[in-house]
């Protein structure tokens, strides 16, 4: 019985808050989202778009220089308190 309760309370408690976010998404007017974007200076989707992929190549050449260094020997990867290893406990 006390089970019900605590769903019922639950229950009421989404149904006012689903009530207070369309009341207030009703209520208002519509928010001009691009306007925002624009203040931003986020206008060129197409700049955008070539800044990222001049970061991802230069994510690129870190990614294989760091390759080339672990495969060469000349970089190592050294773990201290690896999970599972209770040595130190």
């Amino acid at each position: 019985m006390r089970s019900l309760t605590y769903l019922n309370v639950v229950l009421s408690l989404i149904a006012v808050l689903l009530t207070a976010v369309l009341w207030t998404m009703w209520s208002n007017p519509a928010v001009d989202l691009t306007a925002s974007a624009r203040a931003q200076g986020l206008t060129d989707p197409g700049a955008q778009r070539a800044a990222q992929i001049d970061q991802l190549k230069s994510i690129n050449q870190k990614v294989e220089e760091l390759t080339r260094l672990f495969k060469s020997g000349q970089a190592r990867v050294r773990l201290e308190n690896a999970p599972g290893d209770d040595k130190g406990h």
